[in-house]
């Protein structure tokens, strides 16, 4: 019992252990089957569409097989290097020094594989996470594909703590959007509804 309840406390183990950085042509070959699905998933989480993350996923992997590169923390790099990819998609020429926009918050099933996998509750709580602020919707979006939050801060830029803060808000908002807010709270000792 005790040995149940310390692993539940301990830490997550991260999604990818210290190591030296290996060439990216090679990491590439190695990733691109089993990452190239879920760096899509990472971006669609984002608002990117359909066809934006795909161009964004394949960027980043284009990228990663560059004369030169070599890569410490592979999945991360893919992560960061799709997102910027896609926000660049979203700056038009004459904006370029301004701030990148706030993503379009609209659910778009342009595929209809992605529409069929995904039940009802799934496309809520899909449109819920992408009416987050963004810097929620990035802390969810790591969080989601299995990274730390030491992970997901150096990935970010930010802190632990922001990214914290990040996922219990982002999650605070989820139960409210799901009507999950006082669920528990609202049986009476019998297990009753009140």
């Amino acid at each position: 019992m005790e040995e149940t309840a310390s692993a539940e406390l301990s830490p997550p183990r991260p999604l990818e252990a210290e190591s030296a950085a290996l060439p990216g042509r090679e990491l590439a070959e190695e990733l691109h089957q089993t990452e190239y699905p879920a760096l899509v998933r990472f971006l669609l989480l984002h608002g990117a569409s359909w066809s934006e993350a795909q161009d964004a996923a394949q960027d980043a992997f284009t990228q990663m097989c560059a004369p030169g590169v070599a890569i410490r923390y592979p999945k991360a790099w893919l992560r960061t290097v799709a997102w910027r990819s896609w926000v660049t998609q979203q700056v038009r020429p004459e904006d370029t020094c301004a701030q990148p926009p706030e993503p379009r918050v609209v659910v778009r099933w342009q595929t209809p594989a992605h529409a069929a996998e995904l039940d009802e509750e799934a496309r809520r709580v899909t449109a819920l996470l992408l009416e987050l602020p963004a810097k929620q919707r990035a802390a969810m979006a790591w969080h989601l594909d299995g990274f730390t939050t030491q992970e997901s801060a150096r990935a970010m830029g930010t802190t632990q703590a922001a990214v914290r803060q990040n996922l219990a808000r982002a999650r605070a908002a989820l139960r409210t959007g799901l009507g999950l807010e006082g669920a528990d709270t609202a049986r009476d000792v019998h297990g009753e509804r009140r």
